[in-house]
């Protein structure tokens, strides 16, 4: 498994795991923006749809970016060991996972709290 194929494959894949996880993340983040305008417009009688639509797309927008770190992580711990002093595989060994998970974690799911906040208790 160390075909100048397999090297074009993990690098295709790679790029296109960072590409679904932008785009993920990018639509939890409009999603948000649209709940927040409808909360401002001040349309009361939308709360409870609105309650489970918050909490389903916070789910889904942090689900997907997590398990697309996961894969990108995996398609990077695939590559060869003569693939080792290549600048990719030198920068998976300082990237804090978890600090990033951290923050998609924090960003949507703060975020959502705050809207199920100002819906129901503010």
């Amino acid at each position: 498994m160390n075909t100048v194929e397999d090297r074009a494959n993990r690098i295709k894949l790679s790029s296109m795991i960072s590409r679904n996880l932008m785009w993920q993340y990018s639509v939890g983040l409009i999603a948000h923006l649209v709940i927040i305008t409808i909360i401002s417009a001040g349309w009361d009688s939308a709360y409870l749809a609105l309650t489970v639509f918050t909490v389903f797309v916070t789910l889904i927008t942090i689900a997907g970016p997590l398990q697309q770190m996961d894969q990108w992580k995996a398609v990077i711990d695939d590559s060869q060991e003569n693939e080792a002093d290549l600048h990719i595989m030198k920068l998976s060994d300082t990237v804090q996972w978890g600090m990033f998970k951290g923050l998609v974690v924090c960003s949507l799911g703060l975020t959502a709290l705050a809207e199920i906040y100002l819906m129901w208790m503010a």
